[in-house]
């Protein structure tokens, strides 16, 4: 008898810091997830139309649309999405207080990768 398989979660990676998506991607896949990323947020929802996906890692600041826009944009199309949300970031205190309402939880950058592996594994479970 086959042992059952784990099904792979997908997860969307939005960060304008290319070394930093690299790195969270990395640290995804080798937990055994699949993973996509984009640099601005017009280009997650745009993903988030054509996929389904099981977790947002979402970064607030960035030079254009960021993880913002994208919550925004849930909050007024899939208000359920937003308790997939992590926002990995190291924005202000003032920042995180008003975007973090409604959202799975916050790392904070930079981050430790067994924080932001438990966390996304937590949000897996729920």
């Amino acid at each position: 008898m086959l042992p059952l398989l784990k099904r792979k979660a997908r997860l969307l990676v939005l960060d304008d810091d290319l070394s930093m998506q690299k790195l969270m991607g990395t640290l995804l896949r080798r937990a055994g997830h699949r993973v996509d990323t984009v640099t601005a947020g017009a280009q997650a929802i745009e993903k988030l139309g054509r996929h389904q996906y099981d977790g947002l890692l979402l970064d607030l600041m960035t030079p254009t649309e960021g993880g913002m826009t994208v919550i925004r944009h849930l909050q007024e199309n899939a208000p359920e999405m937003l308790k997939r949300v992590v926002l990995v970031t190291a924005s202000p205190e003032s920042v995180l207080k008003m975007a973090s309402r409604g959202v799975f939880g916050v790392v904070r950058k930079p981050f430790d990768a067994g924080e932001l592996i438990s966390t996304i594994e937590r949000l897996l479970q729920q």
